[in-house]
């Protein structure tokens, strides 16, 4: 397709849809017959996703390289910050992480280095594709921020790329948020906006008329589009997507810790009509429903500490045996009973915890992160008809089984044969590190019609996985954003 090219997409607030855009426009370009690939410079997020390299990077990424129809590379997201408490973070660079550090600290001390880290990334991405679509991170114009801002558009300065600016017009004050940035923005900065999006709209975007003729009047930019708003099923990028969902009679209660991670385990549920799914995060609400759901978490430390002071971990352990138990990486380590961190790798020192209990295995953290894409077989008995099931892997915790019962075996990491006993399960509980496993549909009918025999519901026996939702959300945004934005002139303006 010639030299390569790329664009920025930047915006006025956190939330106004960069990624939603983002995504679409992968989607829209790649099959318009351009080779794309997504980039995110800089991000925060708490669900993460294996990059086919070995590499850990925002599942938000990843899901944009799904929309590009291709495979996630670590250098799509060469920095990923992961907050482990209200003041430390974990640093992971180019897939791998590096320090934990607080954010002063980050700030002052390793966001300086990295931005060669993120031109470097850029580059290494442009020489395989044509066509780089650049994310960026919150607003792109934070006076207090803007000087040693990473995440947005320096990088359009550096490669010399036009950007485009989106504001969420359901605030409110959208076209006040788009004159009060661009005023902002220093004229190095400025100049590479050439146009303007304007994102979840409500009604008839016919009446914005006056008002968009008046914008680009006022700034000399080009109005490409107004997106109306949407209902979306993308992979979540943080917790703002947390929302009960369903209204079927199988109550699934998920416990949500404030540290809550890779939370896009509970889409699959979304397949099956009988289910409601809600978000517990105290013990008078918890009650005795048909499904416990342990997610993962970023830090198991500060969740089990928010179960104990929610008195949470009673309220779980009086209900082994009537409610059905399932608990995934963070979550599994939780219901164990204890988890060891010689070297400080979660909590930032040596510490160690008694867990929940309800099952006998140890966890104890190793410093070497596991981060792959897995293919596992059941191991139990129990779980003989379920067949081979795909997962990805993030984590350090390693289990030591005292007495436990594994529930699968891990056969390949990253196209790797391997041999490692994971999970466990008992009567009425079981426990992975396996993110994704609910996409499985045999797993996630075997896990269901237990509960449905018990209530004397119909079985149900499902074929839709994780990424057959994500195809037909990623087919649904990208009409209606092609609808709503003059793509002759988006590729114009963006010289693609």
């Amino acid at each position: 397709m010639g030299n390569v090219s790329g664009f920025v997409v930047v915006a006025t607030s956190s939330s106004a849809g960069k990624t939603f855009i983002v995504t679409a426009l992968c989607r829209i370009l790649t099959d318009r017959g351009y080779r794309v690939a997504p980039f995110k410079p800089q991000n925060m997020s708490l669900n993460s996703f294996p990059a086919v390299d070995g590499g850990e990077i925002a599942l938000a990424q990843a899901m944009q390289a799904y929309a590009a129809r291709i495979e996630p590379l670590s250098i799509m997201n060469p920095i990923l910050l992961k907050p482990l408490t209200t003041s430390l973070l974990e640093i992971v660079v180019r897939g791998r992480p590096i320090a934990i550090a607080s954010f002063g600290e980050y700030w002052a001390r390793y966001r300086p280095a990295l931005w060669r880290v993120v031109v470097e990334s850029f580059d290494r991405l442009s020489s395989i594709h044509d066509t780089i679509i650049v994310e960026g991170a919150g607003s792109c114009a934070e006076p207090n921020l803007i000087d040693g801002d990473i995440a947005n558009l320096r990088i359009a300065v550096e490669k010399k790329l036009p950007a485009i600016l989106v504001a969420d017009i359901e605030r409110g004050g959208a076209f006040a948020s788009i004159i009060g940035t661009l005023e902002i923005l220093p004229p190095s900065m400025r100049e590479r906006i050439v146009g303007i999006v304007i994102n979840k709209f409500v009604g008839d975007p016919r009446i914005l008329e006056p008002a968009i003729k008046w914008l680009e009047s006022r700034t000399g930019r080009k109005v490409l589009g107004v997106i109306p708003k949407i209902e979306s099923r993308l992979w979540p990028e943080d917790a703002q997507n947390l929302e009960p969902f369903g209204s079927g009679s199988i109550d699934v209660a998920v416990i949500s810790y404030p540290t809550i991670a890779n939370f896009g385990d509970l889409d699959p549920l979304r397949f099956e009509v009988d289910t409601r799914v809600r978000m517990v995060s105290d013990a008078a609400s918890l009650g005795e429903p048909d499904l416990i759901i342990l997610p993962g978490c970023r830090s198991t430390v500060k969740a089990f500490e928010w179960l104990r002071k929610r008195g949470l971990d009673i309220a779980i352990k009086k209900v082994v045996g009537v409610s059905t138990i399932l608990a995934i990486c963070g979550g599994a380590q939780i219901a164990g009973k204890r988890v060891v961190d010689l070297y400080g790798v979660e909590a930032g020192v040596p510490t160690h915890f008694e867990g929940l209990g309800i099952a006998k295995y140890i966890t104890v953290y190793s410093i070497d992160k596991i981060v792959s894409h897995s293919y596992a077989y059941p191991y139990a008995s129990e779980l003989s008809d379920v067949g081979e099931l795909w997962g990805y892997e993030i984590h350090r915790g390693r289990v030591v089984y005292d007495g436990a019962k594994p529930a699968f075996q891990i056969v390949s990491r990253n196209r790797v044969l391997v041999y490692e006993l994971d999970g466990a399960i008992d009567d009425m509980f079981i426990a992975t590190h396996l993110h994704g496993i609910l996409s499985n549909p045999c797993f996630r009918a075997w896990l269901l019609n237990s509960i449905r025999k018990r209530r004397g519901l119909p079985l149900r026996y499902g074929e839709t996985t994780w990424f057959h939702l994500l195809e037909q959300e990623l087919s649904k945004i990208a009409k209606v954003v092609a609808q709503s934005i003059d793509l002759d002139l988006l590729q114009k303006l963006l010289g693609i």
